[in-house]
């Protein structure tokens, strides 16, 4: 697991709860019925948005941050 230091977690699962549950279209993806989003679109949207998200950041957030 890649090293990524207390700011960085937090401001990435902050950035992800406010996407994923209330504004996904501000970085242009689309939930399906169930709530879920593609995690490569994700990923991608993200990154076009100008945020640094990573496969590898993202795992850490989803396996560290409650």
């Amino acid at each position: 697991m890649a090293k990524y230091n207390e700011k960085e977690l937090a401001d990435t699962s902050k950035f992800l709860s406010f996407v994923l549950r209330h504004k996904p279209e501000a970085i242009g993806i689309v939930l399906d019925r169930e709530g879920w989003a593609d995690i490569d679109k994700l990923i991608l949207c993200a990154q076009k948005a100008g945020k640094r998200l990573t496969r590898a950041l993202l795992d850490t957030v989803v396996a560290t941050q409650r």
